[in-house]
């Protein structure tokens, strides 16, 4: 198995991987916690890490966009698969915060990286 992948393993089985929900509203909210930084995900398609960003910019406007992904979009594939996903309850009322909050911390890791 190559490093990669046993990075994703290590994400997926370690509980890295956060669904936050909103409720009542059912909001749903993926984030990966990663060594460095959390990452803002919408699997299957996006993740705030720079790996993934270097890809998708590489690919722009080809129709191989759809593939990319990155070791934390693998890892949320994998916790879900395994039921390894853990889930993190919140109020509609703190909904504006939570995410405020998130934008603060990618904001501040892609400043201070």
């Amino acid at each position: 198995m190559d490093e990669r992948m046993k990075r994703v393993e290590r994400i997926a089985y370690g509980k890295a991987v956060k669904l936050h929900v909103f409720m009542p509203s059912s909001r749903r909210v993926w984030t990966v916690v990663g060594r460095k930084h959390e990452y803002w995900v919408h699997p299957p398609h996006f993740c705030t890490c720079k790996d993934y960003y270097f890809r998708a910019r590489a690919v722009e406007g080809s129709e191989e966009k759809e593939k990319v992904s990155c070791y934390h979009l693998k890892a949320v594939a994998m916790a879900e698969g395994s039921g390894m996903v853990d889930g993190v309850y919140f109020h509609d009322d703190e909904y504006y915060g939570f995410i405020r909050a998130l934008i603060k911390m990618i904001y501040g890791g892609v400043t201070n990286s």
